[in-house]
């Protein structure tokens, strides 16, 4: 009886798990044509011959080792173990099955050379390794572990080159299996290590152990990340799934409607896989024939057969559908079911993936040839913009290489469209098929009319004569009235449109104005409006001062008829033909486009202005406005105001003509601007420039344009508010932060008793049901919402980076990486850890291995090593994509290094990027070499923003070093800076250049020189200082009074407030009136809002002192702007409470403060005034002779303090 031997029982168990691991029978017995070495040489010589002969020959050579070392194994297995020989077969077998495969593809044959050289260099010289091991039980034992090693780098190799259409996806499936072949070639090597050393059964025991999980860990592991990721990108790139759609359409779908279509012979062969003579199929047909219903049935028959994608094109979302937003869905649907296309798609490049078309088809087609048969439907077509929809045609016509899909387009025949598909699709044309469809839907809404309308017999017999429909439920409907309808039916879409046109431009004149909104505003919107939003909308009247709440719910289809539906409570047109008809010039009384957006656009305004975003309001006011429904608007009206006003202004190119807008459009730039703005400001878009005349108003357009195109905005949300809420120039993103957490805190949490009191039902009836909203604003989920919390907090997630570091102390292991290959070249890189290569890193070779994210966070690594010979190396690479290098140059500024920060600034690209943080991290590092650097790379700087962001950081400093380079940079006249003022040229450009070398030390008025000065005692006499000093350096006469009047103004809208400051600036000669220059008669000078009414619109203490300061000295109270004057304003009426007398009572009080600045010819005494009040043009000396009362005091004042005459 034989003895058993457990060295050949983990043989043969290794085997077993090998043929299960390939769960195909075929490729079993193809393996084992293969039984011996020479089996195998003798291909590899027939392959090399004929490679040779094509002179392709690839690199056989590398083999060698891999066979001779397999080679030694045999033979040592069979002297040692005396396995079978169905078992050593299994070594030579597949070899010879790869070879087969890879032998025609260069780039598989390389492939495959290159991890077999790997491998055989892992394993050891078997024959002279055994001579010094003693043990041969213990050899046994690694022999049978080694035998497992080899199968299952097999498995591994075969399952990849056994994939169909492998050519097509190759590179994207082939990173993956080589880390996993690098999990077998360390247990080789850790298996050839202990040949050599002593082994005992525990460490026998240990690495089965390892192998038993290393793999299944690896798996499990990268398809846990790749779903981290691809839900990643699932938020990032927000693809539309039109599941829903489907089920709405099949749940409404007539009983028997669809019934020709599913007998037509072009659509069965269509829908046969196997049948390649009708790939492309075109269902065709005038508006209403029921193209849509048809196309939901397809998409139900093909799903039942093999997988499917589709897409229902609406004209709801026109502006927003594009060729690569189908293309995008397509791509998602495609990976939602396959692991396969997952992992393909976790590996795209993310910026490609979200802004380029052909990326997207390219890789959709990519993965199309991977997945087996397809079916792709796309349902309306012509609904998309022409443009678009060209676009996407032709990039669903280049599908035609992918043999197993096959395409379904609906669609009205629209010349261009049948332009492309008639001579290449086999059409159906639907409106001469669906007659069957139509008697069906007939009989059924018949029916359920008359068993809905109680007709008497009598009457269900005429009905049931007539057999015509009506949109309406008959219910109230006079019989004679119903008779009428049904004998003279419309005969076309337009005659039913005319009808219900017609009814409404008859109705009740308050009605019809707002059925001719609702319809004007859903035809104009860029954006679908809610149900709820447009509630609140059509209750915002013109001049309205107050957030309209909401009281009772609008029936739109009752007001506007059966040509509206409300769909996911948007309310929409049943067709786009509507909308075609509706907003027609060839009918009366047709609906204008322009108007209804000038409409849209003063509503969303003078909400914006109706006091609900003040940044005043108390948190429980804040709260008292969400649970009356004063923020239904919210969303919509501060993410669309601008583009809406964009469409008033490009038509007339004048704003002036629009005066309701202006004075809209005034109101909001003061009274939402904020004051501790950090931010950019674009003023070169064509619609800001031409309204430049108004520089309050192209300011805050052009910041806001800016903000929302900031690079960091998908990283931005209501939790990290602080950090980004001052690079909008507006306090909308302040207030939508405090909204969200308020909102927060009311809902109560699912799945746990509701609180008492319960908000839940009120704030679902104002903002609907899904109350939990993803905290990034740029998500449109942060609209739309979720309906637990658990669901919002799964999607948050997939906004992080979630490829993770996996030492603990490293700080991506809580930021992460946003590919994994960035995380796997970190981890081999920077800590160098053990299961991963401790080469040394080939910098040369970087660039080309890793993708430009993985690049920025490999820079930014070796940066933080102070690897300046790495960076040097590295940076080059880089020269025309500054924003990789953005980190890295941050990190030296904060790290203080010259050196490094030198390397990363190449050229002169890197001053057009965003500096905010740069220029920040060069103050705070006190480095005064590094800080004279950077004033030294100003020379010829243009970028006013980001200078100004550089001002703040500058006057913030506590270096005394610092500081004083700052303020000699500015002092010094012969070091120029070419940045030019944010202000348009028209009207404050002017005043800003009356300062000499305004261009650099204007921003000494500044609100970034304010803001920092009024945080402690010593900025403020720092600046006042440093002012002081200006006036020396320009020879000690007087600074331009307007000059100092719009520095006044900047103070006055700044949260400094400081009175110190402010008497400063009069003490030098500011024009405390500046803008409106008016003297005793009247005549005022160029419009603009004043430092006192500024101040007036403040409601702290702070604010009122500051008011009452500007009226002791001479300021015009009566000097309005708009159609509002500063008494009006709310800091007026809080004169009592903070100060113990009125408004009235203080102008009163200081009448005699303002007429001291009138002289006896009633002209103003801070100068001459010329037709508009004031001279910009006056050459500097003839303004210096003009010498104010307050300019007279500081000149003597000064001179007294220093001794000397100027």
């Amino acid at each position: 009886m034989p003895t058993f031997d457990p060295s050949r029982q983990a043989f043969e168990s290794a085997k077993n798990v090998f043929q299960e691991s390939l769960k195909d029978e075929r490729l079993l017995k193809d393996i084992q044509e293969a039984i011996t070495i020479e089996d195998v040489w003798k291909l590899a010589s027939d392959i090399q011959a004929t490679q040779d002969a094509e002179k392709r020959l690839r690199h056989m050579a590398k083999m060698r080792s891999f066979l001779d070392k397999l080679e030694a194994y045999t033979v040592v297995v069979d002297t040692f173990v005396q396995v079978k020989p169905d078992l050593l077969a299994l070594i030579w077998g597949p070899i010879r099955l790869l070879l087969v495969w890879t032998s025609n593809y260069a780039m598989f044959a390389d492939a495959l050379a290159s991890v077999m050289k790997k491998v055989g260099d892992a394993l050891p010289h078997f024959v002279e390794v055994v001579k010094i091991f003693s043990n041969n039980d213990r050899l046994k034992d690694l022999l049978a572990l080694f035998y497992r090693d080899i199968l299952d780098f097999y498995v591994i190799t075969l399952e990849l080159f056994n994939l169909p259409r492998l050519k097509m996806i190759f590179q994207a499936v082939w990173p993956r299996r080589k880390e996993k072949i690098d999990i077998v070639v360390n247990n080789i090597e850790r298996l050839t290590t202990m040949m050599r050393d002593e082994v005992t059964i525990q460490h026998i025991k240990e690495e089965y152990d390892l192998r038993a999980k290393s793999l299944a860990h690896f798996d499990q592991e990268t398809e846990f990340q790749e779903l981290q990721r691809f839900e990643t990108l699932r938020t990032r790139v927000s693809p539309l799934i039109y599941d829903q759609r489907l089920d709405w359409l099949l749940n409404r779908s007539c009983k028997g409607s669809t019934e020709w279509l599913v007998s037509d012979e072009s659509f069965m062969k269509w829908l046969d896989a196997s049948n390649s003579t009708v790939r492309l199929l075109w269902l065709r047909g005038i508006p209403g024939a029921g193209k849509t219903f048809l196309s939901a049935e397809v998409i139900n028959q093909a799903k039942a057969r093999h997988q499917t994608l589709f897409a229902f094109v609406s004209h709801v979302h026109q502006s927003s559908t594009t060729a690569r937003s189908i293309l995008q869905s397509l791509l998602f649907q495609l990976a939602l079911d396959s692991k396969y296309a997952q992992s393909v798609l976790v590996r795209s490049k993310e910026r490609d993936l979200l802004g380029s078309t052909k990326y997207v088809s390219d890789m959709f087609k990519t993965l199309l040839n991977g997945v087996g048969p397809t079916y792709i439907v796309i349902d309306g077509l012509d609904e998309m913009d022409a443009v678009e929809r060209g676009i996407l045609l032709h990039q669903l016509l280049n599908l035609e290489d992918c043999p197993e899909a096959k395409i379904l387009v609906s669609s009205r025949p629209e010349d261009d469209i049948a332009k492309n598909l008639e001579s290449k699709a086999t059409g159906i044309r639907v409106d001469k098929r669906n007659s069957s469809s139509i008697r069906s839907y007939v009989a059924m809404r018949t029916e359920a009319w008359i068993h809905n309308g109680d007709f008497d017999e009598e009457a269900q017999e005429q009905i049931q004569l007539l057999l015509a429909p009506l949109a309406a439920k008959a219910q109230g409907i006079d019989i004679d009235e119903i008779k009428r309808e049904l004998r003279v039916l419309p005969q076309s879409l337009n005659d039913a449109y005319h009808r219900i046109f017609t009814r409404i431009n008859e109705a009740q004149p308050a009605l019809r104005e707002k059925a001719r909104m609702i319809l004007g505003w859903i035809g104009c919107a860029l954006v679908p409006m809610t149900r709820h939003e447009m509630e609140q909308a059509l209750l915002i009247g013109p001049g309205a001062k107050a957030a309209p709440s909401v009281k009772a719910s609008v029936n739109f289809i009752r007001i506007c008829g059966p040509i509206l539906e409300v769909v996911d409570d948007i309310p929409q047109f049943v067709h786009f033909t509507v909308k075609e008809y509706f907003f027609s010039h060839e009918i009366n009384d047709s609906i204008n486009k322009s108007e209804a957006n000038y409409s849209l656009a003063t509503s969303s305004l003078t909400y914006l202005c109706s006091g609900i975003f003040d940044m005043n309001l108390s948190d429980e006011e804040i709260q008292d406005n969400i649970l009356t429904g004063r923020y239904r608007l919210h969303w919509f009206a501060t993410s669309q105001w601008i583009a809406l006003t964009r469409r008033c202004v490009e038509e007339p190119k004048d704003l002036s003509v629009n005066k309701g807008l202006l004075n809209l459009l005034t109101q909001l730039a003061a009274e939402l601007r904020n004051q501790n703005f950090v931010g950019q400001i674009d003023l070169n878009d064509v619609a800001i420039q031409s309204i430049s005349t108004w520089p309050e108003i192209s300011q805050i357009i052009g910041g806001v344009l800016q903000f929302r195109q900031d690079d960091r905005h998908t990283d931005w949300n209501f939790t990290n508010g602080s950090t980004w809420v001052n690079f909008d120039p507006s306090i909308l993103s302040c207030t939508s932060v405090r909204i969200f957490e308020s909102l927060e805190s009311l809902v109560c949490d699912e799945g746990s008793e509701h609180r008492n009191p319960c908000y839940c039902t009120t704030l679902q009836k104002h903002y609907g049901a899904k109350m939990f909203k993803c905290v990034f604003p740029s998500c449109h989920f942060n609209r739309q919402g979720f309906s637990t919390r658990r669901d919002r907090n799964t999607h948050i997630k997939c906004h992080c980076r979630p490829w993770k570091c996996s030492v603990a102390s490293c700080e991506f292991a809580v930021i992460g990486f946003g590919t994994m290959q960035a995380r796997d070249e970190h981890g081999r890189n920077m800590h160098q850890t053990p299961s991963m290569s401790l080469k040394p890193v080939n910098i040369d070779l970087l660039p080309l291995e890793l993708s430009l994210d993985e690049s920025q966070v490999f820079l930014f690594e070796l940066t933080k090593a102070c690897n300046v010979d790495g960076v040097q190396k590295y940076v080059g690479h880089f020269h025309d994509r500054d924003w990789v290098l953005r980190p890295a140059r941050v990190l030296a500024a904060t790290m203080g290094s010259l050196p490094l920060v030198e390397i990363l600034c190449p050229g002169k690209r890197w001053l057009g990027g965003f500096l905010h943080d740069f220029f920040s991290a060069v103050v705070k590092s006190e480095n005064l070499d590094l800080f004279r650097w950077l004033l030294n790379k100003l020379d010829n700087f243009k970028r006013d923003a980001a200078y100004t962001s550089l001002a703040s950081a500058a006057f913030a400093t506590e270096s005394p070093d610092i500081y004083t380079e700052w303020e000699n940079f500015l002092l010094d006249s012969t070091r120029l800076l070419g940045v030019y003022p944010t202000w348009p040229q028209k009207v404050h450009g002017n005043i800003i250049m009356l300062m000499p070398d305004s261009h650099k030390r204007s921003v000494l008025f500044s609100n970034a020189a304010f803001k920092v000065a009024g945080k402690n005692a010593v900025f403020e006499a720092r600046l006042i200082e440093t002012w002081r000093r200006l006036v020396d350096v320009l020879g000690g006469g007087p600074l331009d009074p307007h000059f100092l009047g719009w520095s006044l103004t900047n103070l006055a809208q700044s949260s400094t407030l400081s009175i110190t400051l402010a008497t400063e600036l009069l003490h030098l000669g500011a024009f405390i009136n500046f803008p409106q220059l008016v003297d005793a008669r009247g005549t005022s000078g160029p419009r603009g809002i004043t430092a006192l009414h500024y101040a007036s619109r403040g409601t702290s203490e702070q604010a009122v002192r500051f008011t009452r300061f500007l009226l002791e000295n001479g300021a015009e109270p009566d000097l309005g702007y708009g159609d509002k004057k500063p008494a009006q304003e709310p800091g007026a009426a809080l004169m009592q409470k903070w100060l113990g007398e009125t408004w009235q009572e203080i102008v009163k009080r200081t009448a005699s403060k303002r007429r001291n600045w009138w002289d006896a010819e009633g002209r103003h005494r801070s100068g001459g005034r010329g037709d508009d009040g004031w001279e910009p043009e006056l050459p500097r000396m003839k303004r210096r002779r003009v010498i104010t009362e307050r300019q007279e005091y500081y000149v003597s004042d000064h001179e007294k303090d220093d001794g000397t005459d100027n």
